[in-house]
């Protein structure tokens, strides 16, 4: 996880630095806030799934777990929705650069999996 987190930084930081020099402020605006909200989003997504498996009682239907995994799933997806409508109803942010900012964390797992499929395997040299 600590080489994937470093990659969607990077893309962050890549795609901010290139829109800052070539499109306007609300456009680099919207990519720095989307990828900021995209990756904040991905870490609370990786914690609750961690915390909710972290006991192995998620079979147990009486357990409170699943209830509250799903409760906080759309909580976090509402937040994400209300924030970003006010972003750009504001016109505080390019509709395009939010786009690509959004898209931050697939950019990092994309270039992971490319990554990790030209990583030679320990078993290639037996």
């Amino acid at each position: 996880m600590r080489h994937l987190s470093l990659l969607y930084w990077v893309a962050l930081g890549v795609m901010g630095a290139i829109s800052l020099f070539a499109m306007p402020g609300s456009f680099t605006l919207g990519i720095l806030a989307g990828g900021l909200l995209t990756i904040a989003n991905f870490n609370v997504l990786r914690r609750t799934i961690q915390k909710a498996f972290s006991s192995g009682k998620m079979g147990n239907p009486k357990n409170g777990k699943k209830v509250a995994l799903i409760g906080t799933y759309y909580i976090r997806i509402a937040l994400m929705g209300i924030i970003i409508y006010c972003l750009l109803a504001t016109g505080l942010v390019d509709p395009v650069g939010m786009a690509i900012g959004l898209s931050t964390v697939v950019v990092g797992i994309f270039v992971f999996g490319i990554l990790m499929a030209f990583k030679p395997s320990s078993r290639e040299a037996l």
